[in-house]
C-alpha cells in the first residue's frame, strides 16, 4: 500500500497519484494558563480552576507531487486536486501512517509548483488538539487485558472499586497500597501506570454494565476488552 491521506472522501494517491514526499505532525501548543504573583518570585499555574488543560490547533504540514507532461491532462488533474482540497467546516482527515487515529481539520492552505512536469504541492491544514481515535478501532481483546478482579474472587464487582478507592487513599497519603503487584496491574484500569479514583471509576461503570446485561453471553475478559474499546474510542483523544 502507498501511504498517503483520506479526506474530503478521497484519498491522495489512489484517486489523484500524488506521492507524499513529506509530512510533518506538529504537537498542539498549550495554552498558558500560569501568572506570577505581584512583587514574588511565585507563579502559579491555573489550569486546575479549569479541571484540565487546554490546547490550540496543531499544524499538519504534507508535501505531494506529480508527474505529468501533457499540458492538458495535467491541468484537468491539477484542477481537480485544487478542488479536493477545498471545503468550510471542518472534515476527518485520515493519514495512514496512524492507522486506528484520525485528524479534524479545516480547509487547507495549499500551494504548488512546476518544474519540468513535475507538480508539487505544499499543503497544510490546521487541526483540533486532539488526535481522535477511530470509530471501529479494537484496540483491546480478551488475550491482551487484564480483568480488574483486585480482590481476586474471580468476578467484577462493587468491591473491586471499593478496594482501589482504598488503595488510591493508602497512595495519597504516602502510605503502601497494600496491593500485591498482581492486584497493582488489575487495580490499574485505565492502563496508564497508576492507581487513582478514575480506575474505581471505571471498574464501578464497568459492573454496572455487566448486571444489566450489556454483556450477555461474553466472557469476562471478553467484556473487559468490549469496554476499553468503548471508553478509549469515546474519550482516547491524544494531545
Amino acid at each position: 500500500m502507498i501511504k498517503g491521506i483520506s479526506v474530503n472522501g478521497k484519498h491522495s494517491y489512489y484517486s489523484f497519484g500524488l506521492r507524499m514526499l513529506k509530512r510533518t505532525i506538529g504537537s498542539a501548543p498549550k495554552d498558558d494558563h500560569t501568572e506570577r504573583v505581584p512583587y514574588s518570585n511565585v507563579t502559579y499555574n491555573f489550569d486546575s480552576i479549569y479541571g484540565s488543560p487546554s490546547y490550540g490547533e496543531r499544524t499538519l504540514s504534507y508535501r505531494f507531487e506529480f508527474m505529468d507532461h501533457h499540458t492538458g491532462i495535467s491541468e484537468e488533474r491539477l484542477m481537480n486536486i485544487i478542488s479536493w482540497l477545498h471545503w468550510s467546516d471542518r472534515l476527518d482527515l485520515y493519514d495512514d501512517m496512524l492507522p486506528d487515529y484520525h485528524f479534524e481539520v479545516r480547509e487547507p492552505s495549499v500551494s504548488w509548483s512546476e518544474d519540468h512536469g513535475v507538480y508539487a504541492f505544499d499543503v497544510t491544514f490546521k487541526a483540533n488538539p486532539g488526535i481522535k481515535p477511530n470509530p471501529n478501532m479494537l484496540k483491546y481483546n480478551s488475550g491482551n487485558v487484564t480483568i480488574p478482579d483486585v480482590d481476586e474472587d474471580g468476578l467484577v464487582t462493587a468491591a473491586d472499586s471499593s478496594a482501589i478507592l482504598s488503595a488510591y487513599g493508602n497512595l495519597a497519603t504516602g502510605k503502601d497500597s497494600g496491593l500485591t503487584d498482581k492486584q497493582k496491574r488489575a487495580a490499574d484500569a485505565d492502563r496508564n501506570g497508576a492507581i487513582d479514583a478514575v480506575d474505581a471509576s471505571m471498574v464501578l461503570a464497568f459492573y454496572g454494565r455487566l448486571s444489566t446485561g450489556v454483556y450477555k453471553d461474553m466472557t469476562v475478559e471478553q467484556a473487559w476488552a468490549a469496554y476499553l474499546n468503548e471508553f478509549f474510542n469515546s474519550g482516547g483523544e491524544v494531545y
